[in-house]
């Protein structure tokens, strides 16, 4: 690649980044994110003169299962190469590797998120939203045909550029099927807790059962039936975007939970558009409960029915409220007595019209966001599926959708509990990948 022209001339390195260990091939331009995990730097890569985001993790071996996420995402980003999907460009070797307990992961740069895009006085027109939606499809039908779910599909998860490129991050969550037989997870590995504002905490005391799962593949993602020794959790995806069948947790989830959180985001880019919400601050989730039982039930205002607290603020009553009560039926896909008598306890709910919530939606755009958002996750439709969908025909460049050349396994899951030391040995294999790579 030929190295940016014009490229700004740096200052000095900012005083608060000043203990970065960076080393001479990058310089740090400024900060562009934060969070638990610790700082997002913009970046100038030296040798070719481009922009690139470097995220310092801080402390990684404090917290054993915080440490396994991130090694599981820095490997399965490492496997699932595709233009939808960010790209680690590489992990920056550390100067001590015995005793280091900070990582430096440089990753390409994206302008922004559509976290930040939603919450930005910028309307958008149909077409672009045909196109994010589409390149988000395409991302998700490579991880599915990997074998992977994401399970954390949610606006700041999706990094954008001007061109609606998309690039699908944050796979911290995220589940590789194949070669999760003889996995080992611990309760608090497969556990995210709720939060109101998007942001995931760490108060989940939500422990998985132990059970069978059935999951195989199928054309459309991971579904039918395969004998396994420990199930999926339902406790993961911010909650505004979590499938019904992850807030009843359901073992046999699968694919479809994505669709689910694909059709959350598709809800709120089409609340972009000038005439369904004149202004950034009319804009809204479509389902933004504020509790999710029977996780973290709102144990206040709340009234019984049928012996279990019902709150309208409850997100399967958010969820109701807008596409109405299923019929039974649609339940088929509950194996849980108990969760069966809960959703009989919620009263008759008519669905709301979506073209009035969005009235300058197009026929075609109503039509998938329905199918997209079914309760049952058995009607749900499938990745292929909504890539055939008129609504984004005029968009599709079926070259783009490629899939892996193979399942992608990670072998430590099989490893049960691990020590700091273990991982840390793991993390050095992974940074001579990336520099094979």
């Amino acid at each position: 690649m030929e190295p940016q022209k014009n490229v700004p001339k740096l200052s000095t390195l900012p005083k608060s980044f000043q203990d970065w260990e960076v080393g001479s091939g990058y310089e740090i331009v400024k900060q562009i994110g934060s969070g638990s995990y610790g700082y997002v730097v913009e970046a100038i890569q030296k040798s070719t003169g481009k922009k690139v985001a470097i995220k310092r993790l801080n402390k990684i071996f404090e917290d054993v299962v915080d440490c396994k996420r991130i090694l599981r995402e820095v490997t399965l980003l490492r496997k699932l190469v595709h233009p939808n999907l960010v790209n680690i460009i590489e992990i920056l070797e550390p100067s001590d590797p015995k005793t280091f307990d900070t990582l430096y992961v440089v990753l390409e740069y994206a302008q922004s998120d559509l976290k930040k895009l939603l919450k930005s006085p910028i309307h958008l027109e149909m077409i672009h939203i045909q196109t994010l939606v589409y390149n988000i499809l395409v991302g998700l039908k490579y991880i599915h045909s990997a074998d992977v779910l994401h399970r954390d599909l949610k606006p700041a998860n999706v990094l954008i550029n001007e061109d609606c490129s998309v690039k699908i991050c944050d796979f911290g969550l995220a589940r590789s099927i194949e070669g999760i037989e003889g996995a080992h997870f611990s309760a608090k590995d497969e556990s995210v807790a709720d939060d109101v504002d998007e942001n995931v905490t760490k108060n989940s005391t939500t422990k998985p059962k132990v059970g069978n799962p059935k999951l195989v593949k199928t054309s459309g993602g991971m579904i039918k039936t395969k004998n396994m020794k420990r199930e999926l959790t339902g406790h993961v995806v911010t909650r505004w975007y979590r499938a019904p069948e992850l807030i009843l947790l359901e073992k046999d989830y699968t694919a479809a939970i994505d669709v689910w959180s694909l059709g959350c985001i598709f809800a709120e880019l089409l609340g972009m558009i000038k005439e369904n919400a004149p202004t950034f601050l009319d804009r809204s989730p479509l389902f933004p409960g504020t509790s999710c039982f029977p996780l973290s039930p709102d144990r206040s205002n709340n009234v019984k029915r049928g012996g279990f607290p019902h709150s309208s603020q409850d997100q399967l009553s958010v969820i109701f409220s807008v596409l109405g009560t299923p019929k039974e039926e649609d339940f088929e896909f509950v194996t849980d007595s108990k969760a069966i008598e809960y959703l009989k306890s919620f009263p008759f709910k008519k669905p709301s019209d979506l073209t009035e919530i969005y009235p300058a939606a197009t026929s075609e755009a109503i039509d998938l966001l329905k199918k997209m958002l079914q309760f049952n996750p058995r009607k749900r439709i499938s990745i292929d599926e909504a890539l055939n969908h008129p609504f984004v025909s005029k968009v599709r460049d079926k070259s783009k959708e490629t899939v892996a050349p193979g399942p992608c396994i990670l072998e430590f899951e099989k490893e049960g509990e691990m020590t700091a030391e273990r991982l840390r040995e793991l993390f050095l294999e992974e940074i001579k990948n990336y520099r094979k790579k």
